[in-house]
């Protein structure tokens, strides 16, 4: 783990191998402690940085294929940053987010509306066979705009 002013991070390479996913919980329970998550944000922002990685390793196409994992700490954030080569599509499907309900539709995929009911932001990013996803949790809550 490396101190950068405020902000502490670890990164995580995953071989396909749920389980290690338990690492990413302790990595992101740890930080939501020392910036001080009530218990139920900790519990939430675990449990969608788990899920999130169990469903994307069925998208890692070759053998040596990893889900990287970035967790960083600031003093009012974590941002998990998931990041995995193989399938171009994110792991919670983009078009739940517009059309509650048709998570079904896609088995395996992870719901959209039932990750931003557990953090505060989701983004997507995707280049060439480079998916990123990142999860993004406030200390109280998200900022008023």
């Amino acid at each position: 783990m490396a101190l950068v002013g405020e902000m502490y991070r670890v990164l995580l390479k995953l071989p396909r191998d749920p389980r290690l996913v338990a690492g990413v919980g302790g990595a992101v329970g740890y930080f939501a402690d020392r910036i001080g998550f009530d218990a139920h944000a900790r519990a939430d922002l675990i449990a969608a940085a788990e899920k999130t990685c169990r469903v994307t390793f069925p998208l890692l196409t070759s053998p040596d294929d990893t889900l990287d994992v970035l967790v960083e700490g600031f003093s009012d954030r974590i941002e998990v940053n998931l990041e995995h080569h193989g399938q171009a599509i994110p792991t919670a499907g983009l078009e739940t987010f517009a059309f509650p309900g048709t998570e079904e539709a896609t088995p395996g995929r992870l719901s959209g509306l039932a990750l931003l009911a557990r953090v505060d932001r989701v983004l997507y990013d995707t280049e060439g066979n480079t998916s990123r996803m990142r999860l993004v949790k406030y200390v109280g809550g998200k900022p008023k705009s």
